[in-house]
């Protein structure tokens, strides 16, 4: 009878000290951009594209979209881990300033080096869709590519 009780304190205190705290990788949010970083670093670009967020599809074409990010030579990914989701705003074009998720991502390559930064994805109806940073919208405007 004790060990039973000792397992069930021990099975309580191990559950407390996880807090409860949702895994921000399994969020609609951080789900979306591991999908759309997937999709891009595996050459599913038009997949890709297809989640960019409806505003800036006015700013980039689709085969501009494909062109610049083949151009880019994405290296080989190794993984992606979502550290953080967290609400924070955002300026969509020809919307305002609208609701946002921001995922913090880490992606390590292949060669094993690691970059961490943050995304946003806005819901848009029933989906997550990604927006481009400032300065890719910006590039993209101009006709150039980010």
């Amino acid at each position: 009878m004790l060990r039973l009780v000792v397992a069930a304190v021990a099975a309580v205190v191990l559950l407390a000290g996880c807090g409860g705290k949702r895994d921000p990788g399994r969020t609609p949010a951080g789900l979306a951009q591991v999908r759309f970083l997937y999709e891009l670093y595996n050459g599913q670009l038009d997949a890709a594209y297809g989640t960019l967020h409806p505003a800036y599809q006015h700013i980039v074409t689709r085969r501009r979209f494909v062109a610049c990010t083949r151009a880019t030579a994405l290296g080989g990914l190794d993984s992606i881990d979502v550290l953080d989701v967290y609400d924070d705003p955002v300026e969509v074009p020809g919307t305002g300033r609208v609701p946002a998720k921001a995922v913090r991502i880490r992606l390590t390559s292949s060669s094993g080096g690691s970059t961490t930064f943050v995304n946003h994805e806005v819901e848009v109806g029933s989906r997550w869709r990604w927006v481009l940073n400032a300065a890719a919208a910006k590039a993209y405007e101009a006709g150039r590519c980010p």
